[in-house]
C-alpha cells in the first residue's frame, strides 16, 4: 500500500450507476460467471430495488478502490453478499476485511437481516477473519 494510502480513508458509499465501477473490480472476483457487461446491465435493472445493495469504496480523493454488491432475501430475513472487490493496493493481507464486517453490521441492521451469508473461494481466510461455516449448506447441480 502506499505511504498515503490506508484503509481507514476508504468510505463506503451506496451507488446507483453501476457502470462506474471499474471493470477491473468486477473481472477481478474469482469464480465470477457474468461479465462485466451483464453485471453492470443487471444491476442497472435493480437501481430502483430497495433489497439491492451496490456500494463502492471510495478513498480520500473520490476514487473508486472496491465494491460490494448484496441483496436481501425477505423470506428468511437474510442479507446475501453477491460479491466484494478490492483493488489490490488495499487488499493486502486482508487488512479490509474488518472494516467490511463492520459495514456489513450496519447494513444487516439496515436490510433488518437476522444474518449474512457470504459465498467464497478462500474459506480458511475468512474463518481467519471470524466467519463460520454455516449450517446451511451451498449445492450446485450442474447436470445437462
Amino acid at each position: 500500500m502506499e505511504e498515503n494510502s490506508s484503509i481507514t480513508d476508504l468510505n463506503f458509499v451506496r451507488l446507483k450507476i453501476p457502470r462506474l465501477i471499474p471493470e477491473a473490480l468486477i473481472e477481478a472476483v474469482k469464480g465470477r460467471t457474468f461479465t462485466p457487461d451483464q453485471f453492470y446491465k443487471y444491476l442497472d435493472s435493480q437501481k430502483d430495488n430497495p433489497f439491492v445493495y451496490l456500494y463502492v469504496l471510495l478513498d480520500k480523493e473520490a476514487v473508486i478502490q472496491g465494491y460490494l454488491w448484496a441483496e436481501s432475501n425477505l423470506l428468511d430475513n437474510s442479507l446475501f453478499v453477491n460479491t466484494f472487490s478490492i483493488t489490490k493496493k488495499y487488499w493486502g493481507k486482508g487488512e479490509v476485511i474488518p472494516k467490511v464486517i463492520e459495514f456489513l453490521r450496519t447494513l444487516k441492521e439496515k436490510a433488518r437481516a437476522e444474518r449474512v451469508f457470504w459465498i467464497t473461494t478462500n474459506e480458511k481466510f475468512f474463518k481467519k477473519h471470524g466467519f463460520k461455516t454455516s449450517k446451511n449448506v451451498l449445492m450446485e447441480y450442474n447436470q445437462d
